[in-house]
């Protein structure tokens, strides 16, 4: 760039010697004419002698002016490299906690145990709660749910105890005798006939979708977890998929804890608080089929493929750029997956971020399952807490106030649910008083 500057720069200094010279040869004209005519002419050669000193400044000033268009150059110069590099290091940042949240969420070998194992051992599963020293990941699809236990001494041997159904990514997480995707706490006191003691045992349960119309799988990865008001606090972390084919509902621990050292450390008058931290790993088949495709009949309109968990999206970088200041940074910035033809996404589901897109692309996306046995349940807002969640995450605001205006106008969720979405998501609109519907241990 500087040498581009310089190159008109020495053209004019060429001419202003050029024009020195021919000045400097007029006055020795003017001093040999004057020996000849013996008679001077001292106001001509000062006039001469003026304009030599005229161009010598003229020089140079120019001489001057080009040295600090150089240094100016160069500073803009080193003041993008350092922009570059700064915007380089922000990006390697996101890409590296994404990577991070990637590996605490890697599958782990729990050691599950179903329902009636009676031949479990407590001990095994402590030591392996506390090798697992790495906190669950709350980004994402990650949900507690919470209950208080009330009248322990009540409880009888043998009966299960649960929690009120919730919902979350349009899944509904209660107990229930139907054949629909659940999660609940199951509690009761239970006798070990090969110890003899007492214990609380604690399940999650996802009840199987035999009666759904196609393949649904989900991949979880959750802690149970009791809590006292001093702080204690004994848990257990797992992972799990639980598959719509398989008739197996049941994992957890039929000896989460000693019924005595339950009274003693975690009941208070007569109650207890429970709750199971889940992360959603992966959601396969929930969703209503796709409204617009991204896959290699797209490759011809687009200008970049995008991948997640294997699946393919053909999009248009300008597109994405234009609605997203993430997307802009990614593909129009100085970072170096801007050149590249091919970029991986980590830390979403590939099912959110299809119905992503298909919001930004105009499509009506943000509903529910059209599979009739859900929505004869009331449970037919799938993509709405997905689609937020993406929307948020690559900075959408064009997509997150599509969401609100359905959260507003068609949503049929609880008014609790309402103020865990507006506080996650910054949604003015939802931001009412629902504190007469939430529950204890909250």
């Amino acid at each position: 760039m500087t040498k581009a500057v310089q190159q008109p720069s020495d053209e004019r200094l060429m001419d202003l010697k050029k024009q020195v010279d021919f000045i400097y040869s007029l006055v020795n004209h003017q001093f040999f004419f004057q020996k000849i005519t013996n008679n001077p002419s001292e106001s001509v050669i000062e006039k001469v002698l003026e304009m030599c000193q005229e161009v010598l400044n003229k020089q140079k000033d120019l001489e001057m002016s080009n040295l600090e268009i150089v240094d100016k150059l160069r500073s803009a110069e080193d003041e993008i490299k350092k922009l570059s590099k700064e915007q380089q290091e922000k990006f390697d940042s996101i890409q590296s906690d994404l990577n991070e949240i990637n590996q605490t969420l890697k599958p782990e070998e729990p050691s599950k145990m179903e329902e009636n194992d009676d031949s479990a051992d407590i001990t095994a599963l402590v030591n392996l709660s506390q090798k697992s020293n790495e906190m669950m990941s709350t980004s994402g699809k990650y949900f507690v749910l919470k209950h208080k236990f009330k009248n322990v001494s009540s409880m009888k041997s043998g009966k299960i105890y649960i929690s009120e159904k919730e919902e979350h990514f349009g899944v509904p997480w209660w107990e229930s005798t139907i054949n629909v995707v659940q999660l609940y706490f199951y509690l009761f006191r239970q006798l070990s006939m090969k110890k003899n003691d007492g214990y609380l045992s604690f399940f999650l349960n996802c009840l199987s979708l035999k009666d759904t119309k196609k393949k649904q799988e989900i991949e979880v990865e959750y802690e149970l977890k009791i809590v006292s008001p001093s702080t204690r606090e004994e848990k257990l972390k797992f992972c799990d998929l639980f598959q719509s084919a398989t008739k197996k509902t049941s994992w957890g621990v039929p000896k989460f804890i000693e019924w005595e050292k339950l009274e003693k450390d975690f009941v208070v008058d007569d109650c207890f608080c429970a709750e199971i931290a889940v992360k959603v790993r992966k959601m396969t088949g929930i969703y209503k089929e796709n409204l617009r495709s991204f896959d290699d009949t797209m490759e011809k309109f687009s200008d970049v493929l995008l991948i997640i968990n294997d699946e393919k999206f053909y999009v248009s970088k300008l597109y994405l750029a234009a609605h997203s200041p993430y997307f802009e940074a990614l593909f129009l910035g100085q970072f170096n997956e801007s050149k590249k033809s091919e970029i991986k996404l980590s830390g979403i589901d590939s099912d959110d971020f299809q119905k992503y897109l298909e919001v930004l692309y105009a499509e009506q996306s943000i509903d529910g399952n059209d599979d009739s046995f859900f929505i004869s349940f009331s449970f037919s807002e799938f993509t709405v807490e997905g689609i937020l969640m993406v929307a948020d995450m690559y900075e959408t605001p064009l997509v997150t106030r599509k969401c609100e205006e359905f959260l507003v106008r068609k949503s049929e969720k609880s008014l609790k649910k309402r103020l865990e979405l507006s506080t996650r998501y910054n949604l003015e609109a939802l931001k009412v008083n629902p504190y007469s519907e939430t529950t204890d241990c909250e």
